[in-house]
């Protein structure tokens, strides 16, 4: 029980350090904007790129990515088809109940506790994740608020994406073995060890920008309770059949694949939500969704740190 504190204690030092770096304003919006920028485009790319260069690839992999994906589709297909539903008919439905903040949430979470060696586990499904939210979230956001068509820049945007392009070259790089490489090349080695300490940037930067963000707006706090609901019961029912019936036919079940499938699910809605929703769509709509990612957030941290202490 003692190790298992001392792992969360980080977590809710960080994100309270944030917070009240929030309260006192000791730093701006823009400067935690710029500090996201560098973890997303540095430091979130230097932590796969080593995860897929050191773990074991295997084939069942591939149908698990397909799978992932599958799976989220049919999340934001019924969070479609509650709006047929009256009472909570939304046009932000679909966009609740799927998408994640796997990158700037999942992986800090999961590595904090169960270490960044095992972040294979979690990362297998990042990839159909991220294949998703670039073909088709981002997508479906643009064709539900501006009644944009899927261009060719959709494609050029993943393609560019330096969390897909550090996956990309982890997994060439493990193929070809490049990691004896980096043992034997005293530059080389010097290289790993530089995104090494890139990527332990990641972690403490990304839970006191969560930190930071935690604001409330109280006019928004009924539907964004009900968003929560919806989102929470639509992932976990499904997200479990899917595992059951599919992924554990796939992949034999394993203690850290389990922990991961279930961080993964309890993750909150992607963080850029809200920007996309404010570009595409209403003032209203945007200030909903933010109220929604930054509730939700709280909700997935206090669940995973419940689950930490009674798994």
């Amino acid at each position: 029980m003692g190790e298992i504190f001392s792992k969360v204690i980080p977590i809710i030092l960080l994100i309270s350090l944030g917070y009240l770096i929030q309260v006192k304003g000791i730093m701006k919006q823009s400067t935690i904007d710029e500090i996201k920028r560098v973890v997303i485009n540095i430091s979130l790319p230097a932590i796969l790129f080593m995860t897929f260069l050191e773990m074991e690839l295997r084939k069942e992999y591939i149908l698990v990515i397909i799978t992932t994906f599958i799976m989220l589709g049919v999340f934001c297909l019924i969070g479609e088809s509650l709006n047929n539903i009256k009472v909570i008919a939304h046009p932000l439905n679909p966009f609740i109940a799927s998408g994640f903040a796997f990158g700037l949430l999942g992986l800090p979470l999961y590595s904090t506790v169960f270490g960044a060696e095992n972040l294979g586990k979690i990362s297998i499904l990042g990839v159909g994740h991220e294949a998703f939210m670039w073909f088709v979230y981002f997508t479906a956001l643009k064709i539900r608020f501006k009644n944009a068509k899927f261009s060719m820049s959709d494609i050029k945007g993943f393609l560019k994406s330096p969390i897909i392009l550090s996956i990309i070259l982890g997994v060439v790089f493990n193929i070809l073995s490049f990691e004896s490489w980096f043992e034997k090349s005293q530059l080389l080695k010097g290289v790993y060890e530089t995104l090494k300490y890139l990527a332990n940037l990641a972690t403490p930067l990304i839970l006191i920008i969560i930190g930071f963000g935690l604001k409330f707006n109280e006019e928004y706090m009924k539907q964004s309770f009900r968003f929560l609901i919806i989102r929470m019961s639509v992932i976990l029912t499904i997200g479990y059949i899917f595992k059951y019936v599919i992924i554990d036919r796939i992949i034999t079940p394993e203690p850290l694949f389990n922990y991961a499938y279930f961080t993964f699910l309890i993750l909150p809605p992607a963080f850029s939500l809200s920007i996309f929703v404010g570009e595409y769509s209403t003032n209203e709509h945007k200030e909903i969704a933010n109220n929604t990612v930054v509730l939700s957030t709280l909700v997935s941290i206090i669940i995973y740190i419940l689950f930490i202490f009674f798994k």
